[in-house]
């Protein structure tokens, strides 16, 4: 495999307009610096309390980068635009974290929306959930410790358990497969416990519900083995995303003030091993699970495309998914899928106001994963010398 495949920029940045590049140019220059990007995240959540008119900003800069639209119609266009390049998409109403009822039910309506209007393309084979959508962070939390759950407490875990099952229903009846984001380490393992269970129950020939395992954790190769052995002794197929992580500064933060081992990788090398690792072992043990790699990491890509080759696994094998987040990484993207590998875009969607986490999470990721801004901003750069056009 070519070491310069993800160079090919033409390809890469095919539906971007010279104007679409110059604001992608401008936000990544900015992005690079972390002292602005913490300042500007900070300023914006305090500008939206306000009540500021902040909206319009946010959508022409990081909005627009990062998320196709408004609603499920908005983000069907984007759809169809990458499906000329062989690009299958991941339709995600993202919103997150309001603690309260109405948003948990409002969001279960909105993402069994999505998996019926997924159905109607072939172009859209998962949608995907943020598990504090549909129910309490600190519910999840106490169930993670272990904790005696009252009256109130089982009450509401048995309406988190009934909007889950309801999801996976319709993803049943309606043929698309569902992956479940991640969260913060202390939160996941009452995740883990609430997707097992539905893993067994509907993960059957086939993986239709995908969790997610966040690699620069140290304990989650023992995650992946831990699934393996259920997998076999309950008789189901597990589905399995895996990622670099999402949360690692509020991890360690939290680690040190409560003065527990940190549970992140000690750097950027051991957090590539421990995720190159997981390929090696999903590659290896093909037969028992379906997953998905998402990453924005060249090297990683590379050495899965070389353990398919290797292995003699067809590029079409619909068992392993290459996803990469919108707005990111097109090089990988757009280039891997002109090969005929199985590749996803992840498309969030929803109100402005509603995605800021997700927008500052993004904003935030670039800045602190070294190179990841750079790379993409040299990318950008040696687009418009291609061009021949003036950044």
């Amino acid at each position: 495999m070519s070491k310069r495949l993800f160079d090919n920029t033409k390809l890469a940045f095919e539906l971007k307009s010279n104007n679409s590049l110059r604001k992608s140019l401008f936000l990544f220059n900015i992005i690079k610096y972390p002292l602005i990007v913490k300042l500007s995240s900070f300023l914006m959540r305090l500008f939206l309390k306000l009540k500021l008119p902040v909206t319009p900003i946010i959508k022409s800069l990081l909005f627009d980068q990062f998320c196709v639209g408004l609603n499920e119609k908005e983000s069907m266009m984007t759809v169809k635009k990458l499906f000329k390049f062989n690009l299958k998409s991941i339709l995600h109403y993202h919103v997150e974290g309001y603690e309260s009822e109405k948003s948990f039910d409002d969001c279960l309506a909105n993402t069994i929306k999505t998996i019926k209007s997924a159905s109607k393309t072939n172009n859209v084979p998962f949608t995907v959930f943020k598990p504090t959508g549909l129910g309490s962070l600190k519910l999840f939390h106490k169930i993670a410790q272990g904790s005696i759950l009252n009256e109130n407490e089982k009450s509401h875990l048995e309406r988190i358990d009934k909007r889950f099952d309801s999801c996976f229903q319709t993803c049943k009846k309606y043929c698309v497969k569902i992956l479940i984001d991640s969260e913060e380490s202390w939160i996941q393992p009452g995740v883990d416990l609430l997707v097992e269970k539905y893993m067994i129950k509907y993960n059957k020939e086939e993986a239709l519900i995908y969790n997610t395992a966040q690699m620069y954790l140290k304990n989650k190769i023992k995650y992946l083995d831990h699934l393996l052995r259920l997998s076999k002794k309950k008789s189901f197929v597990p589905g399995v995303k895996i990622v670099r992580g999402a949360y690692m500064e509020k991890e360690r933060l939290r680690a040190k003030k409560l003065g527990y081992e940190d549970p992140i990788c000690k750097n950027k090398t051991e957090t590539d091993e421990n995720f190159n690792n997981a390929l090696r072992f999903l590659v290896k043990n093909l037969k028992s699970f379906n997953f998905m790699v998402g990453s924005h990491n060249e090297e990683s890509s590379y050495l899965l495309m070389e353990l398919m080759k290797r292995n003699k696994i067809k590029t079409s094998n619909k068992h392993i998914w290459f996803a990469q987040l919108y707005g990111m990484s097109d090089q990988i993207s757009f280039n891997i899928a002109s090969l005929g590998y199985n590749v996803c875009k992840l498309l969030p969607y929803g109100p402005v106001e509603e995605v800021i986490p997700y927008l500052i999470r993004r904003a935030e990721e670039n800045s602190s994963v070294r190179g990841q801004s750079s790379r993409e901003l040299d990318l950008i750069k040696k687009e418009f010398k291609r061009r021949r056009i003036n950044s």
